[in-house]
Order: C-alpha cells, then sequence, then structure tokens
C-alpha cells in the first residue's frame, strides 16, 4: 500500500470525478431534452391556434362580404370590431409563436453542446480508466517483482541457491542492487556512489 505510485490515487480520483461529471451533464442533457420537447408541444399548439384564428378571420370576411351583398351596404359596426379583435388576437399569438421558436433554438443550442460535453467527458471517462488500468499493472508488477527480490535476498542470506540452483549469494545480492538502481531516481544514484 505505501509502495504504490503516487499518481494512482489521483488517477482513481480523477476517474470519480469524471464518472460524476458525466452522471451530471446526462442529468443536464436529459433536463434540456424535456424543455425541448415541451417548448415543440407549446409552438405545435400555438401554430394550430393561429391557424383556427386565420381561418376564423377568412370566415368573418367571407360572411361579411355575403352580407353585404344580401343588404347592399357595409357591414354593421359589431362585425367589424370582431374581425379586427381576431386580427389583433392573431398577431399576439404569432408574436408568442416567434417567441417559442426562439426559446426552442436556445434549448436546442443548449442540447447540442451537453451532448458535446458528454462525449468529450465520456473520452476523458475512457482515457482515465485506461490510465488507472496501465497503473494498477504497473503496481501489480513492481509487488511481484518486489516479492521475488524479497525471497531471492531471504535465500541468499541464507546462503542457499535460488530454485533454479544458478545463484550464489554474490549474484544474488548484485541482482537485488541492480533492480534497486533500476528503480531509483538517477540522482539518488548518484548520491549513493
Amino acid at each position: 500500500p505505501e509502495d504504490r505510485p503516487p499518481g494512482l490515487p489521483r488517477v482513481h480520483s480523477n476517474l470519480e470525478r469524471s464518472v460524476e461529471l458525466r452522471r451530471q451533464l446526462q442529468e443536464e442533457q436529459a433536463s434540456y431534452r424535456r424543455k425541448l420537447q415541451a417548448y415543440q408541444e407549446g409552438q405545435q399548439r400555438q401554430a394550430q391556434l393561429v391557424q383556427r384564428l386565420q381561418g376564423k378571420i377568412l370566415q368573418y370576411k367571407k360572411r361579411c362580404s355575403e352580407l353585404e351583398q344580401q343588404l347592399g351596404r357595409p357591414c354593421p359596426l359589431p362585425v367589424y370590431q370582431d374581425l379586427e379583435s381576431a386580427l389583433i388576437r392573431l398577431e399576439e399569438e404569432q408574436q408568442r409563436s416567434a417567441s417559442l421558436a426562439q426559446v426552442n433554438a436556445m434549448l436546442r443550442e443548449q442540447l447540442d453542446q451537453a451532448g458535446s460535453a458528454n462525449q468529450a467527458l465520456s473520452e476523458d471517462i475512457r482515457k482515465v480508466t485506461s490510465d488507472w488500468a496501465r497503473s494498477r499493472k504497473e503496481l501489480e508488477q513492481r509487488e511481484a517483482a518486489w516479492r521475488r527480490e524479497e525471497e531471492v535476498g531471504m535465500g541468499v542470506q541464507g546462503g542457499q541457491l535460488d530454485p533454479r540452483g544458478r545463484c550464489t549469494a554474490e549474484e544474488g545480492g548484485f541482482r537485488i542492487l541492480e533492480r534497486e538502481r533500476e528503480h531509483c531516481p538517477r540522482e539518488h544514484v548518484s548520491r549513493s556512489k
């Protein structure tokens, strides 16, 4: 545990942080999708309402023309007032529809940005996971090498041969020193000379 490479806890911490960020981004993305869907549905309702109002205006105009032809004079004032209020309402609904279209476009852009961030974070998680697995493998290899060195060292101290029967005490000690030199920083080796 205390012999572990110093980078392994940092890699594990980065992995946990990346997973948490990815979860948050996925939640935000789902929220944006719900909002986008709600705005799209609202926009569709607005468009349907505008179509209905336009249809009513056409009906009023047609009815007014028919009445004018029957009477031989212009329509009475209340019909024109109804037509004018319908036109005002139509204009208001068209403005609301345009506003919803802007919000819809903004939410779509935010959703695209969240998707891009999520993709980048997924790549980071993949990289951190790969780094973590590589560091863990290196650690396991070092621990196995240290155990072998300890076993060889114990055999040398007792004046025994290694399992293959080829190692003298001097050769075993030399191999241990050689491996330690390979793992030590260069400045440490130069100071020990």
